[in-house]
């Protein structure tokens, strides 16, 4: 921690932290965490990377904060303390006693009423009222890369693991999910744009015994609202096949199950899971989220999408692809293939 951090939080008035304890969290960004001379519980986090990118996500970030505060009724999140655009550095309370929604799901703790309320809080962010002037600049979301499947700039192959290499190939080769995936991103062009979290992950929802946050908003814009729908449902099923693998011999890279097992498991933790799938997509439609035909398809469709980039992110972690992630990513390239008749099977009822 350098003295940057220490003289922002000087300067809004929340004391040193240099007698505390700090803890950090992994992550792409820097981040300490601890209790100020001042008895202040802070949260700071530095955006890292290219200096554009970063300054976009640290404004997002302002944006949503701002947006958050004017509504109607105070969005749940954690509360933003103060910043420094220059130094990229953000300062939040810290809450106590929370658990991320990922830890809850590992410990099969993540109830139903959780997700409802998971799905009524995105109905909200989705209603979050704005004018145009809010969002001055175009601010396409990134993915699904389409213009990379066609062609991997030369930086980012120099920069990849043997993995990322592999699993890229396999998607520039498969011509019909390149074509469902510029399908998906003209489709998204012509819907009605909404704020939307745009990285929504389980792991961005943080619970105590009485509230419910939504953190981290790098990628917070205008966009489809299906895209953080279906970002929900396609991280209970990228969790649900990764248990396929369950007994204590198995892990996803030496599991080696018959077809039977893996179909049989497959059912099992699918089984598991559709009830939270449910359970959010009612509390959506109760908070006032749509739920017309175009919607849930398209939303099927960035479920599927999940599972794929699930598939590209575990290859910047590891050397090799895994059977079981490469089935996760299979079965995401089945719903984006033809999303319309998966809509009942991930969960989000019939299509109209």
């Amino acid at each position: 921690m350098d003295s940057s951090v220490e003289q922002l939080l000087n300067r809004l008035g929340l004391g040193s932290l240099n007698a505390s304890e700090l803890y950090s969290y992994p992550g792409r960004n820097e981040n300490w965490s601890g209790i100020t001379d001042t008895g202040d519980s802070v949260f700071v986090k530095r955006l890292k990377g290219n200096p554009r990118e970063s300054l976009k996500r640290y404004r997002r970030i302002l944006l949503f904060e701002r947006l958050a505060r004017d509504g109607e009724r105070p969005f749940p999140r954690p509360e933003f303390l103060g910043g420094d655009e220059e130094q990229r550095l953000l300062v939040f309370r810290m809450l106590d006693g929370i658990r991320s929604g990922s830890e809850l799901a590992a410990d099969e703790e993540f109830t139903e009423a959780m997700s409802a309320e998971a799905g009524r809080t995105l109905a909200a962010l989705h209603g979050l009222p704005y004018t145009a002037g809010d969002f001055p600049e175009a601010d396409p979301h990134p993915y699904p890369p389409v213009e990379d499947l066609r062609s991997l700039p030369l930086e980012s192959y120099v920069n990849a693991t043997g993995a990322f290499v592999e699993a890229w190939g396999l998607l520039q080769r498969d011509a019909p999910l390149v074509e469902e995936l510029e399908r998906l991103r003209a489709t998204e062009a012509g819907a009605a744009r909404v704020p939307i979290h745009g990285d929504l992950r389980l792991d961005q929802f943080l619970i105590t015994d009485t509230a419910f946050y939504v953190n981290d908003w790098e990628e917070f814009r205008l966009g489809d609202p299906a895209r953080d729908v279906g970002s929900y449902v396609g991280e209970w099923l990228h969790r649900a096949v990764l248990r396929i693998p369950a007994q204590e011999t198995d892990d996803a890279f030496s599991a080696v199950l018959t077809h039977e097992e893996v179909v049989a498991r497959g059912s099992e933790e699918l089984t598991r899971v559709l009830p939270l799938i449910s359970a959010f997509h009612r509390g959506y439609r109760e908070g006032g989220g749509p739920d017309d035909d175009g919607f849930v398809v398209r939303a099927t469709s960035y479920a599927g999408w999940h599972l794929i980039d699930r598939l590209i992110a575990s290859t910047r972690e590891s050397g090799r692809l895994s059977a079981i992630v490469r089935a996760a990513a299979g079965i995401g390239r089945t719903a984006l293939l033809d999303p319309r008749s998966f809509v009942s099977t991930v969960g989000l009822g019939e299509a109209a």
